[in-house]
């Protein structure tokens, strides 16, 4: 983990206007600014540890993290895989407890970090700023509700469809997608063996949807995608 020099002007953050910041007041930007902390994870680094308390939570400005939860098992069950935009850490740090799962670097991650502290206390100042923090904790666990149900409820296909739309949407909508994770990580996040992706990736292959050359999957048909995924 190497810091750099300088913290990113949070008002000339691309994604300012599509986060909590969109309604905060001018202050409360001030402060975010003035009390944040900016940091390069390289691939493989951790963000977040099990176990650990939550003190703070990071906002992600480029790169791809993965959430996961070892299991009995030894084995990993992976969450959620969060790019550019989003929040982690975040759900953690309000209600003031322990992480309850890991948050790793797939690749390199620039994150700003901000802690519980400042949070709780911007929140009671501005209530713009508290209203977006309530949907952004309602949007975590709805997304979290959400996975669980595609997890107990679509076929392998139908969620292999629905996370390559995700990972597209995360990578800029360029209708392909460069793994960076393997498909034994990818297969855990779908819930099925890696044999099981493996045969789903070649039979959507065989249809036309995508192509396939080692770890880039090209979107040829992205319709055909949506439609088998049932995104809503």
């Amino acid at each position: 983990m190497s810091e750099l020099p300088l913290n990113p002007d949070c008002f000339l953050c691309d994604y300012k206007n599509h986060n909590v910041l969109h309604c905060a007041a001018h202050e409360t930007i001030e402060r975010i600014n003035a009390g944040k902390d900016f940091t390069i994870f390289p691939r493989g680094k951790h963000l977040v540890t099990a176990g650990v308390k939550a003190e703070g939570f990071f906002f992600i400005k480029s790169g791809l993290v993965r959430s996961y939860v070892q299991l009995a098992s030894g084995k990993e069950q992976t969450l959620r895989l969060s790019g550019p935009g989003d929040w982690v850490g975040f759900r953690d740090c309000i209600s003031d407890s322990i992480s309850h799962h890991n948050v790793v670097a797939v690749e390199d991650t620039h994150a700003c970090y901000i802690t519980g502290a400042l949070i709780d206390a911007l929140v009671k100042d501005d209530n713009n700023f508290q209203k977006e923090v309530f949907r952004q904790m309602a949007k975590e666990w709805r997304e979290m509700e959400e996975h669980v149900v595609s997890l107990g409820t679509k076929q392998v296909h139908e969620k292999l469809a629905e996370i390559l739309i995700v990972l597209d949407n995360a990578q800029g909508r360029k209708n392909h997608v460069e793994l960076k994770v393997t498909r034994d990580v990818l297969a855990t996040f779908i819930g099925t063996k890696t044999e099981t992706l493996v045969r789903a990736l070649s039979d959507l292959k065989a249809r036309e949807f995508i192509s396939v050359d080692k770890n880039r999957i090209d979107i040829l048909n992205r319709e055909a995608l949506y439609s088998l995924s049932k995104i809503a």
